[in-house]
């Protein structure tokens, strides 16, 4: 869903009412409420999705563990790393060999974003880390 800008946040009332604040009145295009409503109604789709997700997401884990990396627990389709004063030397140099990543050392320092994604992407990912660490 994120390559036709749609999400979804599940929360609080109260958090609820602070986001909407932020809100723009047209944030969700028509064909992206279409394709939202039809992908939650595929529960085989999103139980599959959500299986290698997290086999993914452990695989990385283990990764960074045998790695001596610092991550953030995560439930999403995401994890927070530390490389530290390398963060945007590592960003960039895995970008050019096209594994892009999201620079978040502007936010916290040192720490970058990968999003979880298929097994064999995770493995390119891991191996293209590792040759630049």
């Amino acid at each position: 869903m994120a390559g036709i800008r749609f999400g979804c946040m599940f929360s609080k009332s109260e958090n609820i009412a602070w986001v909407r604040k932020a809100q723009s009145p047209y944030s969700v295009n028509a064909v992206a409420v279409v394709a939202a409503c039809t992908a939650i109604e595929d529960n085989a789709y999103l139980a599959s999705y959500v299986s290698e997700v997290r086999e993914c997401r452990n695989f990385v884990e283990a990764e960074f563990d045998r790695l001596g990396i610092k991550y953030f627990k995560s439930s999403g389709n995401f994890l927070l790393f530390d490389v530290g004063d390398r963060a945007k030397e590592i960003r960039d140099q895995l970008a050019l060999s096209r594994v892009l990543i999201r620079d978040r050392s502007y936010e916290i320092s040192g720490c970058l974003r990968v999003t979880i994604g298929t097994k064999k992407q995770m493995s390119v990912f891991i191996q293209e880390l590792e040759r630049v660490l």
